[in-house]
């Protein structure tokens, strides 16, 4: 619904579930940004929508990892997950309302970022990392999530904390939703959703759908503090390997850069890369923005 290009997607009206606008290019697409926004398709301002957060089960010591399209998954960790009751046939759960602001990109270019030969190496090694960390899992291991999974997530954990410090919301209140779509192995559908929905205040001010057309700003911002981490080059020359734990599945990130609160992440913190964003101290070519 948000891909569609729709002007209005869900209807104004202070019960509906759903609202969002499509803006104009011309609103957000600022030439002088000093950052190439041809990847990027469109800005959705996201004005109302629900979140539904259901609570099937918990674990202690560790947690069990989503799928990168939302699923749940049936994992053997290490450690036995506790049910909330044997024979259960209700589950609690609680609704909120928010707003986010909605990112939807090029697919095409993704896809000749994803062919060219530096990218493919760097795929390569994340691969590997990927290989060494599943073989904690006694079990059936998360799937890869794809490299374009890997781009659109670290894009969105640098956007969402320099979001933070432009619209004044509190960074643990930002939440995101990745969506690289790959049915056939090439991505079809590629878009980040920030959003905020809290039981508070926050959520409901707006602060964060009036950011949307000052994207181009926050975007370039956000991919000059990727280029330098305070704890590089430690952090732009870490390779994933068999000796990194969870850290096997990340290429460049840290607590300095890219790791976020955990409860704003989708994919607890996995699947990050900043040399896939912009080039650092150890780039190998295969950033896809070029600032």
């Amino acid at each position: 619904m948000f891909a569609s290009g729709r002007p209005e997607i869900g209807q104004n009206h202070p019960s509906a579930k759903l609202y969002a606008q499509t803006l104009a290019r011309d609103l957000w697409a600022h030439a002088g940004a000093g950052v190439n926004l041809s990847a990027i398709r469109n800005i959705v301002a996201v004005h109302r929508l629900r979140e539904v957060s259901c609570l099937y089960g918990f674990t202690r010591f560790e947690a069990a990892p989503t799928s990168a399209d939302g699923d749940l998954e049936d994992i053997q960790l290490a450690v036995r997950g506790a049910p909330i009751s044997q024979d259960a046939d209700w589950l609690p759960a609680i609704e909120q309302f928010g707003e986010g602001i909605f990112i939807h990109f090029d697919e095409g270019a993704i896809v000749e970022w994803l062919g060219r030969a530096a990218t493919r190496n760097r795929q390569d090694k994340l691969l590997t990392g990927y290989g060494h960390w599943r073989t904690r899992f006694s079990g059936k291991p998360p799937p890869y999530p794809g490299t374009a999974y890997a781009l659109l997530h670290s894009l969105s954990h640098a956007l969402m904390a320099e979001i933070a410090l432009d619209c004044g919301y509190p960074a643990s209140s930002l939440k995101e939703r990745v969506y690289a779509l790959c049915p056939e192995g090439a991505p079809e559908r590629c878009g980040i959703l920030i959003y905020t929905a809290t039981a508070g205040a926050q959520g409901t001010l707006g602060g964060l759908v009036g950011t949307a057309p000052r994207f181009a700003q926050i975007l370039r911002n956000a991919l000059e503090r990727s280029r330098i981490c305070s704890n590089d080059p430690v952090c732009a020359d870490h390779e994933p390997d068999n000796r990194s734990g969870d850290r096997a599945t990340h290429g460049a990130a840290c607590h300095g850069c890219l790791l976020i609160a955990e409860t704003s992440c989708e994919m607890r913190n996995l699947f990050l890369d900043r040399n896939l964003l912009v080039p650092t101290m150890g780039t190998d070519g295969a950033s896809f923005f070029q600032v």
